[in-house]
């Protein structure tokens, strides 16, 4: 049966195991395709938080009550804020 270790037991034993001491500076030994997975892994992330804060936003957008209708008539204006355009 495994232990379950946390991120912070996990790097330590990792850096403890890959890392060679010089001087005063530490050498962290990465293969390439880790790094490249780092990489990958990194990106994947983003992009999915970056998708969840859209998909959030235009939730909120597409619900919001208008302020300019009549009667609660729905203009069909979108609210867009200038944060929204990324150059």
């Amino acid at each position: 049966m495994s232990r379950c270790i946390t991120l912070e037991e996990y790097l330590e034993r990792f850096v403890d195991e890959n890392t060679q001491s010089a001087d005063e500076e530490i050498t962290l030994i990465i293969p390439d395709g880790q790094a490249q997975t780092l990489g990958l892994f990194f990106i994947n992330g983003l992009a999915g938080y970056i998708a969840c804060v859209r998909n959030e936003r235009e939730t909120r957008e597409t619900t919001a009550t208008p302020e300019n209708g009549q009667d609660g008539e729905i203009t069909g204006e979108l609210l867009i804020d200038q944060d929204d355009f990324i150059n």
